[in-house]
C-alpha cells in the first residue's frame, strides 16, 4: 500500500508537473503571440508634439511662419528615422492672439495628451500657457518669447531665443556706440508685457551715458499714432525706440514719414520684414535687433535656408529658424531620455549643452533659458 501510494503520490505529482509545464508553455506561447501583434502597434505609437501659435488675430501674420517652420521641423526628424524609432505628429492649436486663447490651447493640449508644446511667439500669451503647462508637467519650449519672467520658477518652461535683457542692453549700446545718439524717446504699447519689459531695459541702459527725454503710451487697439508722434517731435530726439511687435510699429514708423517726421527708429526682435506690409518702404533706414539672420555664414544656418527655400519658399524670417530650433531641441531631449515620460524629458532638456541649433549652440541655465 505504501509503495502504491507511493506510486499514486508520485504519479500524481508527475501529472502536476505536466500539467503545469503546459500552463507554462501556453501562456509563453500567449505571450509571443500578443508581443508579436501588439509589437508592431506600439512601433507606431506616435511622439505627440503640441504646437500653439496663432492662426487668428492680431499675431497671426507672424505666426504662419512659426507653424509652417514647426511642421518642417518634424518632416525633416522624421524623414531621418524619427524620435526612439518612432514619428513626430503635430498636435496644432489656435491662441486666437489672446492671453485667454493661449491659457485654452494649453488646456486642451494637455488634454490631448501632447509629450511637449512648441510656443508661443508673443510673451502675453507664453506667459497664459507656461502657468498652465508648469501645473501639468509638460514641458514646453516657446521659440521667440523673450519676456524674462517666463521662465523664472517654472522648471518645465524653456526658450530657445535670448531674453529682454539681452536685447535691450544691445539695442540700447547700439543706439550710443554706433547710432552716436544722445537723446532717446520710447514709445511703449501698455497692452503688451514684451514691450514694457523690453523698454524698460532700454531706458535704464541708455541712461547711464544717454538722456531719455520722454516715453509715451499707447494700446495694443491703437492705429493713430499722429497725437504720439506730436509729442515726440516737441522734443526732437536723435532716436526713438519703438518696443513692440511689427503691425503697431510699422505703422508708427509710416505715419511719422506722412507727418514729415524725420526720427531714426530702432525696434527689438518684434520688429520682421513682414513689417513692409504696415511701413512700406519708409522701414528703409531704420534698425532691429533680430535674433538671427538668414544671411548668418554658419554651416548649419546655411543648410537650413537652402532647404527651406527649396521646400516653402523664403526664409527670412528669424521665427523660422527659432521654431526649427525648438522642435528639433526637443526631440534631442526625447532622444537622449530614451522615453516618452515628460518628467524624464524635462531632465533632458535641463541639461541639454551644445546643442547645435541653426541658430547658435544652445546650452541652457538653471532657468530653462540658453546661455
Amino acid at each position: 500500500m505504501r509503495y502504491w501510494g507511493f506510486c499514486c503520490e508520485h504519479a500524481a505529482h508527475g501529472r502536476y508537473m505536466e500539467t503545469q509545464n503546459m500552463v507554462k508553455k501556453t501562456i509563453a506561447a500567449l505571450f509571443g503571440f500578443l508581443f508579436l501583434s501588439l509589437s508592431p502597434v506600439m512601433a507606431e505609437v506616435p511622439v505627440k508634439i503640441g504646437v500653439i501659435f496663432a492662426r487668428t488675430g492680431t499675431a497671426s501674420i507672424e505666426s504662419q511662419a512659426a507653424f509652417t517652420a514647426a511642421q518642417f521641423a518634424a518632416d525633416d526628424i522624421n524623414s531621418q528615422g524619427g524620435v526612439l524609432g518612432k514619428k513626430i505628429v503635430l498636435e496644432t492649436f489656435d491662441n486666437t492672439s489672446t492671453p485667454l486663447g493661449a491659457k485654452r490651447a494649453a488646456e486642451k493640449a494637455a488634454l490631448a495628451g501632447v509629450t511637449g508644446v512648441i510656443g508661443a511667439n508673443w510673451s502675453s500669451f507664453s506667459m497664459a500657457m507656461a502657468d498652465v503647462l508648469q501645473r501639468a508637467g509638460i514641458p514646453m519650449i516657446s521659440p521667440s518669447s523673450s519676456t524674462p519672467g517666463l521662465t523664472a520658477g517654472k522648471n518645465f518652461i524653456f526658450r530657445v531665443c535670448f531674453d529682454d535683457n539681452f536685447q535691450g542692453e544691445i539695442a540700447a549700446d547700439f543706439a550710443l556706440d554706433v547710432l552716436q545718439a544722445e537723446t532717446a524717446v520710447v514709445m511703449t504699447n501698455t497692452s503688451s508685457q514684451y514691450s514694457m519689459g523690453l523698454a524698460s531695459v532700454f531706458i535704464d541702459k541708455f541712461q547711464e551715458r544717454g538722456k531719455m527725454l520722454l516715453e509715451t503710451d499707447y494700446s495694443q487697439t491703437t492705429t493713430d499714432f499722429r497725437a504720439h508722434l506730436k509729442r515726440v517731435s516737441t522734443v526732437n530726439p536723435d532716436i526713438v525706440f519703438v518696443p513692440d511687435h511689427l503691425r503697431q510699429s510699422g505703422y508708427i514708423i509710416q505715419q511719422a514719414g506722412k507727418m514729415g517726421l524725420d526720427f531714426t527708429f530702432l525696434g527689438g526682435d518684434g520688429w520682421l520684414n513682414s513689417m513692409y506690409r504696415y511701413g512700406g518702404d519708409r522701414l528703409h533706414g531704420n534698425f532691429y535687433v533680430a535674433q538671427w539672420h538668414y544671411k548668418s555664414p554658419a554651416k548649419k544656418s546655411r543648410r537650413f535656408v537652402k532647404k527651406y527655400r527649396k521646400q516653402w519658399g523664403s526664409a527670412e524670417d528669424p521665427s523660422l529658424a527659432l521654431t526649427y530650433d525648438a522642435v528639433t531641441l526637443f526631440a534631442d531631449a526625447v532622444e537622449r531620455s530614451g522615453c516618452l515620460d515628460r518628467k524624464e524629458i524635462r531632465k533632458a532638456l535641463a541639461a541639454t549643452k551644445n546643442f547645435h541649433g541653426v541658430t547658435g549652440d544652445i546650452s541652457f541655465d538653471e532657468n530653462g533659458d540658453p546661455m
